[in-house]
């Protein structure tokens, strides 16, 4: 009697067991389902050092040269020209050297490419 009593509940043990790995399974799947129906989405607004929360991990480089693109192209016509750049010394001093096709403005491309985004800081009266 005790053996089958044993059975029985090795049995239910295991059958519970299976349900449940099918329903984390069948979660798992619905979940996969919905990522792959969601729109991938660009953030029009990338969180700014200043607001990032303290503990949190740092800016992306590329997140980075958004923010301080944002800040730096005060009229937001998608170039920092050299009345922008002058809000940053540094920028200024590698102005031409960045500006890979001479058109007297930056891109976010051409800004991006600047191996050392955290040197750029206004450092006179322009952007905050």
């Amino acid at each position: 009697m005790n053996i089958q009593i044993s059975r029985f509940k090795l049995t239910a043990a295991f059958a519970a067991l299976a349900l449940s790995a099918a329903a984390v399974a069948t979660a798992a799947q619905e979940d996969a389902k919905a990522a792959q129906q969601r729109p991938i989405t660009n953030s029009a607004q990338p969180a700014s050092a200043a607001t990032q929360q303290p503990g949190s991990e740092p800016a992306s480089n590329s997140t980075l040269a958004q923010t301080k693109f944002d800040l730096l192209d005060a009229n937001h016509d998608g170039y920092v020209d050299k009345t922008e750049a002058a809000a940053s010394s540094v920028l200024t001093a590698q102005f031409e050297k960045i500006d890979g096709n001479h058109d007297g403005k930056l891109s976010l491309t051409e800004f991006a490419s600047i191996n050392d985004l955290a040197a750029i800081k206004a450092d006179r009266k322009g952007y905050q």
